[in-house]
């Protein structure tokens, strides 16, 4: 069974999913921050099973395809300049890193080429999604590329909670969130796709296309375009009175509005506000996330 996520992180938490082991308490580390655990905590907090197979069988879709113009083709200079920008927006520029980011864009696009060689072999795709923007935009895309193969194709979408006890109730919002361990938990929720259903969501991205936005928002349940002050309202929301840290507000807002949104996007608003004159920086910093700010 090939995997396929829309995220790093969820990327390699599936990596690790695939053969997940439970660590030796005798043999392995038993402190976490600082606080030695006993075995009972140290087992539940490191209690899985793995999905199977191996981590050679994931494949991640990180393009980021609910930002920028869809229109131009992901392997285009476009896609890999803003998610360069993604990657240095908090004020690194170094050689090395730019270096190191043209060998993650390779791999990005070695990626898709892996999904299209394991799908004209007739492998069994599965595909991991959510309600998040990236991850539905990235969905939507994929089953663009599988529609003309003949694989089996399975889903499992993320769902909006899990109740795990009587007591407990988890809610989500991207498959990020998800330890490597648990994600087994989820495999009852599979479904297989038919045809039908792969050219409806073809469709939708077709439609997608079209509407030529730069952003697209999940709103009740839908993805749409929209213009990309969207989500200005969230962080004029949390906005505090007086001076305060970039970074403090993203995290307020991230804590507050898990709606699978990242904080680059956040970042970049807020400097439109600050180029707007909307905001004013008090205190200039060379990572920007440390910069102090407060209202205009």
């Amino acid at each position: 069974m090939i995997e396929v996520l829309f995220g790093e992180s969820e990327g390699g938490a599936m990596k690790v999913a695939k053969n997940y082991q439970k660590p030796d308490f005798d043999n392995g580390a038993t402190t976490c921050f600082g606080k030695k655990l006993n075995k009972y905590e140290f087992e539940k907090m490191f209690d899985g099973k793995a999905v199977g197979g191996n981590s050679s069988e994931v494949i991640c879709i990180p393009f980021m395809l609910d930002i920028g113009d869809i229109n131009v083709s992901i392997e285009n200079e476009y896609r890999k300049e803003l998610i360069f920008d993604m990657y240095t927006i908090n004020g690194i520029d170094d050689t090395s890193i730019s270096e190191d980011l043209e060998d993650v864009w390779k791999r990005y696009l070695n990626e898709i080429e892996r999904l299209k060689n394991y799908a004209a072999q007739g492998e069994t795709i599965r595909l991991w999604y959510s309600d998040a923007p990236y991850s539905m935009c990235g969905f939507y895309y994929v089953c663009s590329i599988l529609r003309e193969y003949s694989c089996k194709i399975f889903v499992i979408k993320l769902p909006q909670y899990m109740q795990l006890s009587d007591n407990i109730i988890e809610f989500y919002t991207s498959w990020s969130e998800i330890d490597a361990g648990m994600f087994y938990k989820f495999l009852p929720l599979e479904k297989e796709l038919s045809s039908r259903e792969i050219q409806s969501f073809t469709y939708n991205w077709a439609e997608l296309k079209e509407e030529k936005s730069t952003l697209r928002a999940v709103v009740n349940g839908k993805l749409i375009g929209v213009t990309e002050d969207f989500y200005d309202h969230i962080i004029r929301k949390e906005i505090p009175n007086g001076e305060f840290i970039m970074a403090r507000l993203i995290g307020n807002i991230l804590g507050k509005h898990p709606i699978g949104v990242g904080d680059w996007w956040y970042a970049k608003r807020i400097n439109k506000m600050i180029e707007d004159g909307e905001l004013m920086v008090v205190e200039k910093k060379k990572e920007i996330y440390g910069q102090v700010l407060k209202k205009a």
